[in-house]
């Protein structure tokens, strides 16, 4: 191998991603006398996963419950700090939950989400965390002049994953963020759902340029009214815009974060964390490690709601996956602002039929919408679950059409 014209030159390796560490030496011989030029150990391969958003996504106020133990197999390099030196370190190390500074810091979930990774894949699994505390989605975006920006909160993860040369061995990117988009105080001076969407397909742009080989990303749809914020509804419609992202992509999937247990108001308590990396793990399986589940493992999404007779007393909601019924959750939904009086429920399949007390009266050319689970009033204890045990994406808004009524109409007239 002839060096560069400088003088330097580069050898590849290639070693197998497996639970094992390696070293590595540099031998110069000369005159049959060997000498160590240069040696590195402790050596590995194996998965990188990045993990973006605000303070759920950080994961570190989890109170005074000890910080799960490290492990050897999950790594990480450089720091979380916002500060412009201290985010420029340059080391790996073991990741952990929380640190002074930052540095090797992954969050609670992330940690516990890396930990479960390898012992279910047997590989090691390098996390960066780039999520900052309290920022909106605006917050997020690329700098197009200097993508690096250590001024940004993209710029200072991108450099990082640029000085550990990992950015094409990203295979998952996890997003957990939209509790300071849910009022009225973002750069348009107008409420975060009504730009949400494009920010975040703005910033997936961005990662799809900077992190070319990124298989799937993760997102969770936040706590309803989380952190306090939002009103007159406004949070509702913003976690409406999160349960329709999916729609946009192909490599996109979201869970709820409705039935953590203990809850979360803002933040969570350790256990509650924990409980983010074991709703997620068999999703990861799925689509990066190709694992085939016996049952669905994300969260029931509504495809459809429909009027299912012409006399409109019975709703039928269609959803991606299969649906079980609890008679508490009669009262958890609205048309328009007002409590839609439901009698009973029933779950066929994919299908749940909201029996009606009373003919909802409603002029034809102004359609009624459905709202699931208003952030004022709802309880844990009255959810729509699928029947893989999973909570239903809320939803808000979403037009009631005639298409079951319809097609009965059409078929009696013939």
């Amino acid at each position: 191998m002839e060096p560069n014209e400088d003088g330097t030159y580069a050898i590849s390796v290639r070693i197998p991603a497996v639970l094992q560490t390696y070293r590595c030496e540099l031998i110069a011989e000369n005159r049959g006398e060997e000498k160590v030029l240069h040696q590195a150990s402790d050596l590995m391969c194996g998965d990188v996963f990045l993990i973006i958003g605000q303070s759920n996504a950080v994961a570190t106020d989890f109170g005074k419950d000890n910080d799960p133990a490290p492990s050897k197999w999950v790594r990480t390099f450089g720091s979380t700090s916002s500060d412009r030196n201290e985010a420029r370190r340059e080391r790996w190390g073991e990741a952990c939950a929380r640190a002074d500074g930052g540095e090797f810091a992954v969050g609670y979930w992330g940690l516990e989400l890396g930990k479960a990774l390898v012992d279910s894949e047997k590989t090691p699994v390098c996390i960066l965390n780039g999520a900052v505390g309290g920022t909106r989605i605006d917050q997020h975006q690329r700098n197009p002049v200097d993508p690096t920006d250590a001024d940004t909160i993209y710029g200072r993860l991108l450099w990082r994953t640029r000085q550990a040369r990992i950015t094409h061995g990203v295979r998952g990117i996890f997003w957990h963020q939209g509790e300071n988009d849910q009022g009225a105080d973002g750069p348009t001076n107008r409420f975060g759902y009504e730009t949400y969407e494009s920010f975040f397909v703005q910033l997936a742009a961005s990662w799809k340029e900077d992190y070319p080989n990124t298989e799937h990303y993760f997102a969770f749809q936040i706590w309803p009214k989380a952190c306090a914020m939002g009103f007159d509804g406004s949070d509702n419609r913003l976690r409406e815009v999160q349960r329709r992202l999916p729609g946009l992509f192909s490599n996109l999937s979201i869970l709820s974060t409705l039935g953590i247990q203990p809850p979360g108001g803002c933040h969570y308590p350790a256990e509650g964390y924990a409980q983010f990396a074991q709703r997620m793990l068999p999703l990861v399986e799925q689509k990066i490690y190709g694992r085939n589940p016996s049952a669905k493992v994300t969260s029931p999404n509504l495809q459809e709601a429909r009027w299912s007779d012409l006399d409109r007393k019975t709703i039928e909601l269609v959803f991606d996956s299969n649906m079980s019924w609890n008679d508490r959750c009669v009262d958890q939904f609205l048309i328009g602002d007002k409590r839609l009086e439901v009698e009973s429920g029933t779950a066929n399949g994919d299908c749940i039929t909201l029996h009606l007390k009373n003919a909802f009266d409603i002029q034809e050319e102004n359609p009624a919408r459905l709202t699931y689970l208003d952030s004022n009033s709802w309880s844990q204890d009255r959810l729509l679950l699928g029947t893989n045990g999973l909570e239903a994406l809320s939803f808000c808004d979403v037009p009631i059409g005639n298409g079951s009524a319809q097609r009965r109409a059409a078929t009696s007239r013939d």
